[in-house]
């Protein structure tokens, strides 16, 4: 079903001119109808489309982006545990990689990993 065909709603006449009325804007519809949106997604624009060393680049920017992020999580938490450890063993326990370490369900998957 095209919207752009409708012309009544429960009866109602929706936008209705004269000229649409008396058959006379058979032509206008067709070109509106042409410079009307589709519902299609068109990659033409896309600067990326052809050259593969573009691409490439955009997504390699994008791992070091999220690699980058993940290293100043992992050095926060490693300053964290060295900070409470230097106060004391327990305090260091109570940090999330301390957490980690004491936590027998990552040795194990330590351990799998090794045996592979």
């Amino acid at each position: 079903m095209d919207i752009s065909k409708l012309n009544s709603i429960n009866g109602n006449n929706i936008n209705k001119t004269n000229e649409t009325s008396e058959g006379s804007a058979s032509g206008k519809t067709s070109k509106s109808s042409a410079d009307t949106p589709k519902d299609k997604v068109s990659l033409g624009d896309y600067q990326f489309r052809n050259n593969d060393q573009l691409f490439a680049k955009l997504e390699l920017e994008k791992l070091n982006e999220s690699s980058s992020q993940q290293f100043k999580e992992m050095k926060a938490q490693v300053s964290e545990f060295l900070n409470a450890s230097d106060h004391s063993a327990e305090a260091a326990q109570e940090t999330e990689l301390g957490q980690k370490i004491n936590d027998p369900a990552i040795w194990e998957d330590i351990a799998t990993k090794i045996l592979k």
